[in-house]
């Protein structure tokens, strides 16, 4: 162990876009073996994701991995090996409801993280990711619905995360009414796409939940984010650590600034700092 790191490392975080997954939204094999060395040396290793679990799981099984993981950015901790959801968190009903009729009602392109699926609205531009994403699963993995609200689901919405992209200024400001003063509310500097997610959840939240519930300390931790939703996590753990493909707000956390996503970021942080 180099003098560079803590007296042991306990666990690991990793976030998926833009961290672990190349540009081809794969995960380096470097990246892949060290995440096996890590499990191997006893270090816990969890992913850690904005996605839903729907569609995540399948890298959850690449890379060997057999505890819960956390998904729709720290609302829901997932078990794969049994298929089922540990506990979640979603939104109130009463604004997810509202939120939802005004998206439907104005034609906006969204889709939600429930807790069994992720549903889309009929034209959702950019299905083909997760259509990309389902191509590649096989028989052992959770195949995503990737359908549309169910008939009378506003009846009762279960919703962890609420996505629109490129809405209207209308919806913009409506969505400003409802949700306004509630920090799980973010909308793009120039308006191209808004998220809702659970009130006082994140990544960070989860991470303190998970390191508590599996006996663990996030001071002898290393979390891996890039972007906004990382934040919360890159803040809660001893050793943040961001590729140089990552957004200014995560870069300015780091601890260790790593290679970009698609040079094996993992790889070279475990290296650099744990060595020896």
């Amino acid at each position: 162990m180099s003098d560079k790191g803590p007296s042991r490392l306990e666990a690991v975080f990793l976030d998926l876009d833009g961290s672990l997954l190349n540009s081809q939204r794969q995960i380096g094999e470097e990246d892949r073996r060290t995440v096996a060395r890590l499990v191997e040396a006893g270090v816990r290793v969890y992913i850690s994701t904005g996605r839903h679990y729907e569609l995540s799981a399948r890298y959850h099984r690449e890379l060997g991995l057999t505890g819960p993981f956390l998904a729709s950015d720290g609302a829901v901790l997932y078990d794969r090996r049994e298929d089922r959801v540990l506990w979640h968190r979603p939104i109130p009903p009463e604004v997810i409801r509202p939120v939802l009729a005004e998206a439907i009602r104005g034609g906006e392109e969204f889709y939600i993280h429930d807790r069994d699926a992720a549903y889309f609205s009929p034209h959702f531009g950019r299905i083909h990711v997760w259509q990309n994403y389902a191509a590649g699963c096989g028989p052992e993995d959770r195949m995503p619905a990737l359908g549309g609200l169910p008939e009378g689901y506003l009846d009762a919405p279960d919703v962890m995360t609420f996505m629109t992209h490129h809405p209207t200024p209308a919806f913009l400001e409506k969505l400003r009414e409802l949700c306004g003063g509630m920090d799980s509310l973010y909308i793009h500097p120039e308006g191209r796409l808004a998220i809702l997610g659970s009130p006082g959840w994140d990544k960070g939240r989860g991470a303190g939940y998970l390191a508590e519930r599996e006996g663990f300390s996030l001071e002898n931790s290393l979390a891996m984010g890039d972007s906004g939703n990382d934040l919360p996590m890159l803040r809660a753990v001893g050793w943040p650590v961001v590729p140089r493909s990552g957004e200014p707000d995560a870069l300015a956390l780091a601890r260790y600034v790593t290679a970009d996503n698609d040079h094996n970021p993992l790889t070279q942080a475990v290296r650099e700092l744990f060595a020896g």
